[in-house]
Order: C-alpha cells, then structure tokens, then sequence
C-alpha cells in the first residue's frame, strides 16, 4: 500500500546508525501529520533495490545500510532453536543469483519458522525463490552473510509478483544455473562445538610426534606462535564465489590480469572476480619443537580483528600481533601433504579458549609416561643460538622468522629427527651416548654449514641416579 503522508516532523539520524534506507533523515509523526492512502499511485510497488552478490561478498556494499538480496535456494540448514528465545531461531540458507554465484542468508525468529512452514506444506515445490528485503550484512571470520533485521525486514517466497517471475524465466535460459527443476539440497547439521572438535573428535599431540605427514588426518596441538615467515605471499587471490584460489585466466602478470579462472573443480563459476584473502605462515612452538603451519581467512581476520590492508604489496605490520598467541590449533594433513612429504600444514580451527587450552596440555602430559620427561625448549625460538647450525630450512632474528635459501620441506629438521626419540629417559640401565651434530643424528657425520664451520661437538652422558 501506498500513503500520501502530510505535515510530518524531520529528525536527523545518528551517526553510524544502520539505515534501511538510503535517506539521512527519519519521519516521525505529530498532531498536525495527516496520512492518507494513495490509490493512484505509479511507481514501483514494493520499491526493491537488489545488490549483486559479488558486490556483498567482497564487501562493496556498507554494512550500516541495508540490502535487497534474490535468489534460488539453493541449500537449507535445519532450524536451530537452542535458545529460549524464539526470536534467537534460525535457518541458514543459501540462495543462488542467475550467474551462479551463493550467498548465506540467516532467517530469525518468525522468518525462520515462515520458511520452514513453506517447505513444509509444498514439500514437492522443486523451485523456491526468495526476496530478503532490508536486511543487514554481517560478517564472522571474513565470511559475509545477510540476515533479517529485527522486524523490519520483508521476506517473500515464491510469491507471484512481477520481479521473482522475471528471476525464475532467467533460470530456464541456457545460461541459467539451474535450468532443471532439482531440488535444494539440506546443509549439514553445523560444526560441532568447540569443546567437541578440541576435546573429543581430535586427539592432541605434541609437534615432535607430527613431523612426518603419515596420513590424511585432523589433529590438535598446544603452542604459541613464535613468529611469522615474512618472505612467503601472507595473501591469495579468491574467487569471490566459493572463495579458493583463482589464478589469471590469460597467464599474464598477477597484478594486472584480464580475467581469473577458479581452480576449485567444485565451483560454479569458471571465470570469475577475485578478493585477496589471508594465507598467513605461521611458526608454532611447543616444549618438543616447532611447526610451520598456514593461517586462513577466517582465523587470521578473527584474531587481528580486522581486514587486509589497502596494499598487497608489503608485509602488513599489524600481523606481528599474532606473534606471542597461546592457541589450540586444529590442524589439516592433507593428501598433498602426504605424497609431497610436505609438513606445512593447514589450520582447520583455532580456539584460544584458556579451558580448553589448559585442559588439552592436561590431556596431553598423562598421556605421557611417568617415567618420560619431554624436551623443553624454553621460550626461545628454535632457530636461535646453536640449533640455528642444524638448517632447519628457516633463519630467526628476533621473533621475525625468515626461510633461509633451503627448502624447509626438502631438508632435514631438528625436531623431524626427534620424531622417533622425543623423549630421554630416566630409569635407564645403560648409558646412552648422545651425538649432537647439525640434524641432531647420532648416526651421521656432521655437515659443514655454509655459514662456516661446525662447533665442537659436545657429548653427553645420562647415568641413572642411585
């Protein structure tokens, strides 16, 4: 309906206050305002103002302004109603524009039960489309998403008005994206909750017991970031669809491509746009040694609490707030790391939880043998003083780390060697031996650095106590 609204009072708006409009000023109303129906009136209806999705996914669009968003549903979540609060229920969906790309949007309170209830009572209805008028970005971890706002915004699904017909006659061209009529799919149920991925799904281990990429698995460790390899690309370029790396279509220079392929086979988008993405190299150290692991998107923009800076160009100084983080860090060995022998690993999950930190090291140290002591490091960076001779691929000054000439997966590192003896023993009834040579190998002779020569070996003798 429209209103013809007479003699109204003009207030000024907040300063960042969000807006559903693109107006600086609010209405309100007085004695003297008279509202009258309009019946002749000629302009659009519902006065939709749609966004493209590449413009919200790589954050073109002010999130203190609301947004006009239509799509294919394209996925849906069940509806999660964990909290008392029936406004704090929601389904997750995702709805596909006419070029393929996804978008998460977030039903709340009575949005989220008028979506279900619609599925619900068609459940044979193979094509929904959906309009979230005045609704609001958020983004968690570097991942937007639209959500209603409060009960302001407007949802239509399927309804027969001129805009949701012209969008369903767009997916039966050649080009659309869902020229079939198959139905949504249902999103997983979410991720399990933090204490559970940390605590029960994954088993905990120390770096030393890491070293070698057995097997495609998950696990978790204890450590805190020592310092940042600041010679290594801290960013890639990703497809603004499904955000995995694209690359210049045309094999031209990076900095100024024409187009960008997508080289995830999953995605639905061949050429597409690209937005740079954290890709951060990171060296974690615990009490048994250290391990170069990659911080994404999501974790590196949850702990720095911002953005990438506006150049790609130069090491941001604001990443050297990582350095000194005690985490829990879920990590990925996957099947590259596996058949490339290559033990930089991915960082599935971080939680800097001081419970469930101080539980894991728990864990952890009764899983150890009372009869083991560990090999504690110190604070220090491994790269430091006489372990700097052993090459470990990577070079330290100060908590700055740097890879040095070699190849840190094609060499042999310290800690690596350590992988089967992690541990000295007490309660011993010989005497061992230990040769401390560049690797830390009892076996081999020691190598000559390229920095010069190698130091006077020491030799160290454990006896058992009486």
């Amino acid at each position: 309906m429209a209103f013809y609204i007479k003699g109204p009072d003009f207030a000024a708006l907040k300063i960042d206050t969000f807006r559903l409009t693109p107006q600086d000023q609010k209405l309100t109303f007085g004695q003297q305002t008279v509202v009258t129906e309009c019946i002749d009136f000629s302009g659009h209806k519902f006065g939709f103002s749609f966004f493209d999705y590449e413009n919200i996914l790589s954050f073109g669009h002010p999130q203190d302004k609301s947004v006009d968003v239509m799509g294919l549903v394209a996925a849906v979540a069940e509806l999660q109603r964990h909290d008392p609060d029936k406004s704090k229920h929601k389904i997750n969906i995702n709805i596909q524009d006419a070029k393929g790309l996804q978008l998460h949007v977030y039903l709340w309170g009575d949005y989220a039960y008028k979506m279900q209830q619609y599925i619900h009572n068609n459940p044979h209805n193979r094509r929904i489309v959906v309009i979230l008028q005045f609704g609001q970005i958020n983004v968690f971890r570097d991942r937007p998403s639209v959500n209603t706002y409060f009960t302001s915004s407007k949802l239509f699904i399927n309804s027969h008005i001129d805009e949701i017909i012209r969008f369903n006659k767009s997916l039966d061209g050649d080009d659309g994206p869902d020229s079939s009529t198959n139905t949504f799919s249902v999103i997983p149920s979410k991720q399990l909750s933090e204490y559970d991925d940390f605590m029960i799904k994954n088993k905990v281990n120390a770096i030393s017991e890491v070293w070698e990429p057995v097997e495609k698995c998950s696990f978790v460790i204890v450590g805190t970031i020592k310092g940042i390899l600041q010679n290594k690309t801290w960013y890639y370029k990703a497809c603004t669809n499904c955000f995995g790396k694209a690359v210049p279509s045309d094999g031209s220079d990076d900095r100024q491509p024409t187009s960008y392929v997508c080289h995830n086979g999953d995605c639905t988008k061949h050429t597409t746009s690209v937005v740079p993405r954290f890709m951060i190299p990171i060296r974690v150290q615990d009490n048994t040694g250290t391990l170069t692991l990659t911080m994404f998107e999501r974790d590196g923009k949850y702990l720095l609490k911002q953005s990438r800076g506006d150049s790609l160009d130069f090491y941001p100084d604001e990443i050297n707030a990582l350095k000194g983080l005690k985490l829990a860090f879920k990590v990925s060995v996957t099947n590259f790391n596996v058949s490339k022998k290559n033990n930089q690993y991915g960082i599935a999950r971080i939680s800097e939880d001081a419970s469930i930190i101080e539980q894991l090291q728990t864990k952890l140290n009764d899983s150890q043998p009372s009869n083991e002591q560990s090999l504690d490091f110190g604070s220090a960076d491994l790269q430091s003083q006489d372990i700097k001779n052993a090459k470990d691929a990577i070079s330290g000054t100060d908590d700055n780390i740097t890879p040095s000439t070699l190849d840190k997966n094609e060499t042999t590192s310290p800690m690596k060697t350590l992988t089967t003896t992690p541990i000295l023993k007490r309660n011993l009834k010989e005497v061992l031996d230990l040769e401390c040579n560049d690797h830390l190998s009892s076996t081999k002779t020691p190598k000559i650095s390229p920095d010069g020569p190698t130091k006077q070996l020491l030799k160290v003798k454990l006896k058992k106590n009486d």
